[in-house]
């Protein structure tokens, strides 16, 4: 190994994470914690992180509004690589097999262990079944076993720091925004070929005018 050619050891060209937001609601101080706990060491895929915070944050917006914070705890730090290798009739003619396979990197996954949260969410007292089923709602597209625990923290300093008013979480709508931008040039183009057909029509009368006249002659 030389300093002017140094040997890359990480995983070039991981693919995006597909959790599209971590903290959604208000920030603010609330009464209560309610934490999604893992009972055991478990691997899970981004997406099945965010097919779980797709359906318990849709639950908590229809149910609370924007009275609530929801965080996603576990991030999908791990590549995923995968040695592709054709799986039909025949293959081990075509295929070298696993021999020294190092694979491409196909996806990205979070390693929680036993004992840490994959979300939380903070709301107040008389909110907490609603919390509870937002979590169940996100218990159901994740594999392994969970547990809900939920603390007090009216006491706690942290959360005593906070504004009672607290900041709302932006929604990413990036998708929409995308939309509006491809409508925007269509909807100038229209208005702009309105006023060029207008002027383009008067001369073609000025051209039909001129043969009338050498008819005349």
């Amino acid at each position: 190994m030389s300093r002017r050619k140094p040997r890359k050891s990480y995983v070039k060209g991981a693919p995006h994470v597909k959790v599209r937001q971590y903290n959604m609601g208000t920030d603010k101080r609330f009464d209560i914690e309610v934490e999604l706990v893992a009972d055991g060491n478990i691997q899970l895929r981004d997406n099945a992180i965010e097919a779980a915070r797709q359906a318990a944050n849709k639950y908590l917006e229809k149910k609370l509004l924007d009275n609530y914070f929801f965080q996603v705890v576990a991030f999908p730090h791990l590549v995923l690589r995968e040695h592709s290798a054709l799986g039909v009739a025949g293959a081990d003619r075509i295929s070298k097999g696993m021999k020294r396979a190092f694979g491409k990197p196909k996806g990205r996954m979070a390693r929680v262990r036993a004992g840490e949260a994959i979300f939380r969410g903070r709301i107040a007292s008389a909110q907490l079944p609603e919390m509870k089923e937002a979590l169940r709602k996100a218990h159901t597209k994740l594999s392994g076993t969970y547990t809900v625990v939920s603390r007090d923290i009216t006491a706690d300093s942290v959360n005593l720091l906070r504004s009672l008013v607290g900041r709302k979480m932006k929604k990413k709508v990036e998708e929409v925004k995308v939309e509006e931008a491809a409508a925007a040039p269509t909807a100038e183009g229209a208005v702009a070929a309105a006023p060029a057909g207008k002027e383009g029509a008067a001369p073609a009368k000025a051209e039909e005018a001129k043969p009338a006249a050498g008819k005349k002659k």
